[in-house]
């Protein structure tokens, strides 16, 4: 159903041509629901759009319409899944945290799909989305934009096993009779009643594991579907696992260097690089579920890619130096334009943005 949209009222407010009773039934309509001031407050902080608005080359009808309408609606999806008719009850003991990327302003879009595929359910969560799942064996699992999960109808009959790739927490029932397993790209995760965060994008080289509580494991995979050593975790450490490139999707990220580095020796195989870095601090992974993106020193370059998924928009850095710009906050419920103006007043540096629909354009000034 096409939503109504008193564009007559908003563009005589923009225009300061409104009356007493316009401005009244405009302030009305705003506050008819989250929706429409959510509308209404990007429209406002996007001054191209009201420049498109007051000189009638915008309609509701439009694509581009449909396109602003999809970044700025919040909807969260809560699917129930049971071996067979997908339904279950609620219940929670230890968390486990996937995150299989980073994402910054958390905002949940459109939704999500459920689909059901020769033996296997699969789940995928749209870009800019956050869908919220019950297991077969009542556990919760959170999926942000751009992730998935699959697992076998037969899930919880013996073993308890997930593929996950983007972020993805857990919230996992403890049953030691069935185990709970991750398989994220080349890794294993092995959990044993815990809380934790797994990073593992196919188009990003490094898989990452933070322990945040409890126990757990992470196994190496081998091409040949053999496992390498098992890795435990204690809290506050972070397991990263260097993927060879050739198994890698896409734009490779610059490592980070500042973590210890192990390696680990594979039968007849070449080194396996693995890094541990110990006392993080968890927030950001802890957080994003609840709707607060946590970025503390990240470059504006990686900062970037979280918010390509959070938002479902595209980045464009016209003048390359500012990938290196750095930054520190929280932000929670912020539209993307809002986001991008607290980033630029926050920046030591000079640089404008511009927001085409989904396209956002970084230069300096």
């Amino acid at each position: 159903m096409k939503m109504h949209i008193p564009w007559f009222l908003i563009i005589q407010n923009l225009q300061n041509k409104a009356e007493a009773s316009e401005k009244q039934a405009l302030a009305d309509w705003i506050k008819d629901s989250e929706l429409h001031q959510l509308i209404y407050d990007e429209i406002i902080a996007d001054h191209q759009f009201q420049a498109m608005l007051t000189e009638g080359k915008w309609t509701d009808t439009s694509r581009e319409w449909e396109q602003l309408l999809n970044r700025i609606q919040p909807k969260i999806r809560m699917i129930t899944v049971r071996r067979r008719n997908f339904f279950a009850a609620v219940a929670a003991a230890a968390s486990l945290l996937i995150l299989l990327s980073a994402g910054i302003i958390y905002f949940y879009l459109s939704l999500s799909n459920l689909q059901n595929e020769q033996g296997y359910t699969y789940i995928f969560s749209p870009r800019g989305q956050r869908t919220h799942v019950k297991l077969p064996d009542s556990s919760s699992v959170w999926l942000n934009g751009g992730s998935s999960i699959k697992y076998a109808v037969d899930f919880n009959r013996h073993l308890r096993e997930v593929k996950a790739e983007g972020e993805v927490f857990f919230d996992v029932k403890r049953n030691p009779d069935k185990p709970f397993h991750v398989i994220a790209n080349e890794i294993k995760v092995k959990v044993y009643g815990t809380s934790f965060n797994v990073k593992a994008f196919p188009d990003e080289r490094h898989i990452e594991t933070t322990l945040i509580s409890g126990s757990l494991s992470v196994v190496p995979l081998k091409e040949d579907g053999s496992e390498g050593s098992e890795v435990f975790l204690k809290p506050n450490e972070k397991f990263i696992f260097l993927r060879d490139i050739n198994h890698v999707k896409g734009q490779l990220p610059h490592a980070s260097q500042d973590a210890h580095t192990l390696r680990q020796q594979p039968d007849n195989e070449e080194l396996i690089p693995i890094k541990l870095q110990k006392n993080i601090n968890t927030e950001k992974e802890k957080l994003w579920k609840d709707g607060k993106l946590v970025f503390r020193d990240e470059t504006f370059g990686d900062l970037a890619v979280r918010l390509e998924r959070w938002y479902d928009v595209k980045i464009h850095f016209v003048d390359e130096n500012i990938r290196n710009y750095k930054f520190t906050g929280v932000f929670e419920k912020e539209t993307i334009n809002q986001a991008m103006d607290a980033l630029m007043l926050s920046s030591q540096q000079s640089y404008k943005h511009e927001i085409v629909f989904r396209d956002i354009y970084l230069r300096k000034k």
